[in-house]
């Protein structure tokens, strides 16, 4: 931090409003992406034919996974509307490309741990 805001922020000069619904919509989609892969894994754990441990172990790492990006968005949210009072903004570096090459990689063990 140089003093001015985050490392590479640049000022904001757009509406608050609108950048403030943006950041909103962009948090929800965060949540409706870690909902819906939470439910998978409760899905395959519950539903998956002939596979017992296996599904559940499956199910479990999706749901965390799920989890994992429901926390993740919300702990963007909340950084982004700190930059956004502030009146400035810096977009995410490498955190985004990490969890989602993380969760990637989980949803690719839990689909081996179930074939």
């Amino acid at each position: 931090m140089d003093g001015n805001g985050p490392r590479g922020a640049t000022p904001n000069t757009g509406s608050r409003a609108r950048d403030h619904l943006a950041n909103e919509r962009t948090y929800l989609a965060w949540l409706r992406t870690g909902i819906a892969v939470a439910g998978l894994g409760v899905a395959i754990a519950k539903f998956a034919p002939h596979r017992g441990a296996h599904a559940v172990a499956s199910g479990a790492i999706l749901v965390f996974s799920g989890l994992l990006v429901s926390v993740y968005g919300t702990t963007r949210y909340r950084s982004v509307g700190r930059q956004l009072e502030s009146g400035m903004f810096a977009a995410a570096q490498a955190s985004t490309v990490v969890v989602v090459t993380v969760v990637t990689g989980l949803a690719m063990i839990a689909v081996l741990v179930l074939l």
